[in-house]
């Protein structure tokens, strides 16, 4: 009987380990993510401060993002990003222009050899690829459903927004902070 109950509360202490995912910070000052107990440093963007006092911000911008499931082709590898709209319901998708942040999109983390403005570039492979074990092992896969803005000019959907038909899947969450 005391076998029992000991295999009962270990299991549910190793249930409650693995169930919890990882959490991410992108620290836009610091040049750092940080996702669970892996910290990289990340690229920063050439001339970021210029287009700054334009008033045009280079960086991965301050907010909530659900983190996409990792994506591969022969070139590298990198998780698409899931803006949380401003309204506070839902996220804009990855390949959508958000009328938010001056019609931008395409935010994503990148491994070493991809240098873009709008995401975070992690400088080395290796510890890309640290975070990238740490996301995908300490997380469960969930969907959400994603809105895409059908014409955005000068900050608005011109053509409304609407909800894309296939929901997209989602590790965790992300969040941008100064």
């Amino acid at each position: 009987m005391v076998f029992y109950a000991l295999l009962a509360i270990s299991l549910a202490t190793f249930s409650t380990v693995i169930g919890e995912n990882v959490f991410c910070t992108y620290y836009r000052d610091a040049n750092e993510i940080t996702c669970g107990h892996i910290t990289c440093k990340t690229h920063e963007i050439e001339n970021a401060t210029e287009y700054a006092s334009d008033g045009i911000d280079m960086k991965l911008p301050l907010g909530w993002y659900r983190i996409g499931v990792q994506q591969t082709r022969r070139d590298g590898s990198w998780f698409n990003l899931y803006k949380r709209r401003q309204s506070g319901t839902g996220y804009w998708d990855f390949y959508t222009n958000i009328p938010e942040r001056n019609c931008a999109g395409g935010f994503g983390i990148h491994s070493a050899e991809k240098l873009l403005p709008g995401s975070v570039s992690i400088k080395e492979k290796w510890c890309f690829q640290r975070l990238a074990d740490q996301i995908e092992r300490r997380s469960t896969i969930e969907k959400i459903d994603v809105y895409q803005c059908r014409q955005c000019v000068f900050h608005t959907c011109w053509l409304g927004w609407r909800v894309l038909p296939a929901s997209r899947e989602y590790l965790t969450n992300l969040r941008s902070v100064a």
